[in-house]
């Protein structure tokens, strides 16, 4: 089941490219170009509001089985690409595939796990999605350097043997069944007024990190601390951290609680704030790799708080929900970026790691005072 989330995390797996695509589609403007990484996020908001309909009609099994195939035969369709507005429809049925797999691969563990067992293979699965993403980066940095843009699209074909072990190894999960009662409870109270909060912080926290990601290359290259190869490495390295920061997750919220979200926000923007300022590629570098540890630890976080903010029976809604937010964040990174460089009438990349890391400071701050002073009422869990 964990192998799934191999997966999930790909789709800026290749984002060490977005130099190269500026250069090969020329008529577009950067934020234009980074749409090609961040598309696939369009798609998975979408079909995640389907996915739940899909399962109830194919079965949650067939259904991740179904996205699985479906994100594999457009993930490596670029490959033959050379027209921009391909490229995005590629990218965008490349994240039908996610969406179909995206909340199920979450929700799915809370429905054959429960206490501490739930609350470590959430820290996991992230760690797997960071996992996969290292393994999709590295192999697409290479095929960048060695064979160019176009073949470094192939890392996509990992989806075809996930859905072969997902196949094999993984149980239909059982419906439970609603008593009339339970119906009627949930007619009254469908969601949790903090499923909203939960969502919008998410969202805004994705805009960061994808940012960072997206803009890590053209960051390198401008600042000349290093090359598009050496950037494409960060990238494929940095996932590493992130698979590190899923494994301790589970111990990190049995000793921090409710603590641990707002001080891995403010550390989170410590570390961007240390690559915006960055005068050597080694602290870029170690500054990326605390963004990428931290990123598992929130994201880990407010997905796990969906099994406390929702019943049993509105499971699959609620982390579907969460995760929309998360999608609009990281298809929104690139239009929210181009909007603060307008603002301050600058194409520097590195603008874009500071106003982030001031923006997650104030953000833990806030959390920080809510839950010493106000009583925990913005950071409730």
């Amino acid at each position: 089941m964990l192998s799934v989330s191999l997966v999930l995390a790909s789709s800026l797996s290749v984002s060490a490219a977005v130099p190269e695509w500026q250069r090969a589609f020329p008529g577009h403007s950067y934020a234009a170009i980074e749409l090609i990484a961040t598309m696939p996020s369009l798609a998975v908001i979408i079909f995640l509001l389907l996915s739940g309909w899909i399962a109830k009609q194919l079965s949650p099994k067939k259904t991740v089985i179904l996205g699985l195939i479906i994100s594999g035969l457009f993930g490596i369709l670029p490959l033959i690409v050379t027209n921009y507005y391909l490229m995005l429809l590629s990218r965008f049925g490349f994240g039908v595939g996610l969406g179909l797999i995206n909340g199920l691969a979450v929700s799915l563990i809370g429905t054959f796990f429960a206490g501490d067992e739930k609350n470590i293979l959430m820290g996991i699965r992230s760690g797997f999605e960071m996992f996969g993403d290292a393994v999709c980066a590295y192999i697409a940095g290479a095929l960048l350097v060695d064979y160019g843009w176009h073949s470094s699209f192939l890392v996509y074909g990992l989806a075809f043997p996930v859905a072969i072990l997902f196949y094999l190894y993984v149980p239909e999960p059982t419906t439970p069944t609603s008593t009339p009662t339970a119906v009627k409870k949930e007619r009254r109270r469908r969601l949790n007024p903090d499923v909203l909060f939960w969502t919008i912080l998410l969202a805004v926290y994705q805009i960061t990190y994808v940012g960072a990601t997206v803009r890590l290359a053209e960051f390198i290259e401008d600042s000349k601390i290093g090359s598009v190869q050496q950037a494409a490495m960060i990238i494929s390295i940095a996932p590493f951290f992130g698979l590190m920061g899923g494994i301790i997750f589970g111990r990190a919220l049995q000793y921090l609680r409710k603590y641990l979200l707002p001080l891995a926000i403010i550390a989170s923007g410590v570390s961007q704030i240390i690559v915006s300022f960055a005068h050597s590629f080694f602290t870029a570098a170690f500054g990326m790799f605390l963004v990428t540890m931290l990123d598992t630890i929130v994201v880990s976080y407010i997905l796990n708080i969906a099994t406390e903010i929702s019943e049993p029976q509105n499971l699959n809604v609620v982390t579907s929900i969460l995760l929309i937010g998360s999608n609009c964040g990281i298809f929104l990174a690139p239009v929210a970026l181009g909007s603060v460089n307008n603002l301050f009438n600058t194409n520097s990349p590195g603008l874009s790691f500071l106003i982030s890391g001031i923006g997650l400071l104030l953000i833990g701050g806030i959390g920080i005072y809510d839950l010493r002073f106000i009583g925990h009422r913005i950071f409730r869990d």
